[in-house]
């Protein structure tokens, strides 16, 4: 999994990789790629969900969401992966990997 200079791998993903991972649940997938990695830094995890209905659909999200901070991982919530190209956080940025786990739209 130890590469050159530091960097991690699994599978088709890399430390190295600018990663968004869209349709996060409970967040636990991406929680699970940051400790393998030992670093966030390079993840942007989204919900369509708010934070305060996340917990409540997901009351163990917590603990994913503190270990993404933790290892300095952005969190962005009211994510539709329809409309999500436009949104201000990600329309400019470079990504490697685009992860869709299990994205919720909302009709526009």
């Amino acid at each position: 999994m130890l590469c050159l200079r530091g960097e991690r791998r699994i599978t088709h993903y890399s430390s190295s990789h600018q990663i968004l991972l869209v349709g996060e649940g409970d967040f636990s997938f991406s929680a699970c790629l940051a400790k393998a990695f030992r670093s966030a830094t390079n993840m942007v995890s989204t919900s369509l969900d708010s934070r305060d209905t996340l917990f409540l659909k997901h009351p163990t999200a917590w603990l994913n969401l503190e270990e993404l901070e933790k290892l300095g991982g952005a969190i962005v919530h009211g994510v539709n992966s329809l409309t999500m190209v436009q949104h201000p956080f990600l329309k400019d940025r470079k990504l490697d990997r685009i992860v869709f786990n299990f994205p919720h739209a909302v009709s526009v």
